[in-house]
């Protein structure tokens, strides 16, 4: 297994109270003491001890998102950084009340090795969302991140999404319902009554969006946007007073030192930017690699103890939400570039890298869509058509083409004789709700934002839903992957629950 710096850094240049609850779930981590247990689960397996580990979640990004991804950015044979990595499996996402969850549960699993239910955080499954049945919450269970400041480790949260949204929110924050981010905003601030003492001194390091829940409703915040603070607290300047370093834009960001540690981060009033937006941002916001890596010079710096950090690409499900495969696809490729980044410049004979996702989308592959024409093995007969030849992104947006006994390259037609495009929803925004579908070349349909696209290629293209959604598409309920290299990597085999990720995350760290 070749784990060394160089090749990596080649790569990213392409491209709590310690008793808490531990009690035993036939349903957690699937892993019990039987000599019938998952192979994954035994004693013989890979178990070294890691003196770092980081959590990269593509919140999301299921199977199919990552195949679309691997064509898009280095095509067929390519390799994106995570398809490199030595150790995979596949991890059940179901929790404990739905079959298809969302991402409260889901990341709860993967920090406390714990299920629960859909819309709660940090708390076991006798918690209902909001607590509906009003009988109170179940035990607050223990996270990998809580875990590891009290080991006397550095920890980190770093996302695209609110610093306060669920799955970043799992890391620190026990809570009925996921929905109360102004809540879940003083549960990480020390001189708050709602801190949650299980973090020491505090986390070190929180990067995101997110700032409307630190600024008092009616104020504008750097940016312009308004404050959703009810309680009128300004909390940029409590965590200041707390002994955090803000920052907000690039050129803030860029200053940070270790000396500014621990630091707090909010670079958008709400979520921060889509990759393929980031550039026009009024901030500058950074880029998740640079996040990522800015994370990893501040945790390790010094640090005889070593460090914990979660980093998400918190936009991918945003992007499949809205039925725009291109931002979901551009945002895959920001994250395999952080994770890049980030063997480029760890060690993994001590770090243990581990990336997986919390969900999947109802999203897809469909038809039988053709390699490039540039990878075709053959010569096929009569003209190649030009919108096939020319496609962009491998044509992996782009409506289907097929070859026939006769040699000849067709634009593939529904019943109607209309095309279709290669990427499609099972269900979402991009449903039509016409009798007879339209052309994608042609279509008028308005994308994301109300821009008119000029055509499937077209970057504010909605993929068709076969159900239309008018608010959102779903997430969906199949197995995601996990990609793991480093210390108890080898642990990742076969087929898991989610949360046997924390199991292992644990054990590697000796918590």
């Amino acid at each position: 297994m070749i784990r060394k710096l160089a090749l990596w850094g080649a790569l990213a240049a392409l491209v709590i109270a310690p008793m808490a609850v531990f009690a035993k779930d036939k349903d957690d981590d699937d892993c019990g003491d039987d000599r019938r247990a998952p192979r994954s689960c035994r004693p013989d397996d890979d178990r070294g001890r890691a003196r770092n580990v980081i959590f990269f979640v593509g919140d999301g990004m299921g199977v199919s998102t990552v195949s679309a991804t691997r064509v898009f950015s280095v095509g067929v044979n390519g390799n994106l950084v995570m398809d490199q990595m030595p150790y995979t499996a596949l991890s059940r996402t179901a929790s404990a009340d739905f079959i298809t969850p969302d991402s409260a549960p889901t990341m709860t699993a993967m920090m406390t090795g714990h299920n629960t239910n859909n819309g709660v955080l940090g708390l076991d499954a006798k918690t209902e969302y909001a607590d509906f049945n009003a009988d109170g919450d179940g035990q607050v269970l223990v996270t990998v991140l809580e875990q590891a400041k009290q080991a006397g480790m550095r920890v980190g949260v770093v996302s695209t999404a609110r610093i306060t949204h669920a799955t970043p929110a799992a890391c620190y924050a026990h809570i009925n319902n996921r929905d109360n981010e102004n809540a879940i905003a003083l549960q990480a601030l020390p001189t708050d009554a709602s801190y949650n003492t299980r973090l020491g001194r505090g986390v070190d390091v929180l990067f995101g969006g997110g700032r409307q829940f630190f600024v008092p409703a009616g104020t504008a915040d750097e940016e312009g946007g308004g404050g959703s603070r009810a309680d009128l607290r300004d909390l940029r300047g409590e965590y200041q007073a707390a002994g955090y370093s803000y920052v907000w834009n690039s050129a803030g960001f860029a200053a940070l030192t270790p000396a500014s540690l621990p630091v707090l981060g909010l670079f958008e009033r709400s979520h921060m930017e889509y990759e393929y937006d980031r550039p026009t941002d009024l901030g500058g916001e950074p880029s998740l690699a640079e996040m990522t890596t800015k994370a990893i010079s501040l945790l390790s710096h010094r640090n005889k103890k070593g460090y914990f950090l979660m980093v998400e690409a918190g936009r991918i499900d945003h992007a499949h939400h809205a039925g725009n495969a291109f931002r979901a696809l551009t945002d895959t490729e920001q994250l395999d570039r952080a994770i890049g980044a980030a063997l480029a410049k760890v060690d993994t004979d001590d770090t243990l890298v581990v990336v997986s996702a919390d969900h999947s989308h109802v999203f897809n592959i469909a038809g039988y869509p053709m390699r490039a024409s540039s990878e075709l093995p053959y010569t096929p007969k009569g003209a190649i058509p030009a919108s096939y030849a020319g496609a962009p992104h491998g044509g992996i947006l782009n409506t289907v083409f097929d070859i026939g006994p006769t040699g000849v390259i067709t634009e593939s037609k529904d019943d109607d004789g209309i095309p279709y495009t290669a990427l499609v929803y099972g269900n979402g925004p991009g449903g039509r709700r016409r009798a007879v579908r339209v052309n994608p070349a042609t279509d008028s349909f308005p994308g994301l934002n109300g821009v008119v696209p000029a055509g499937s290629n077209d970057p504010a293209y909605l993929q068709e839903a076969a159900v239309p959604l008018r608010g959102s598409e779903t997430h969906a309920g199949e197995e995601v992957a996990i990609y793991a290299i480093g210390p108890s990597a080898g642990r990742f085999r076969g087929t898991v629950k989610n949360a046997f990720i924390a199991k292992v995350m644990r054990e590697a760290l000796g918590l």
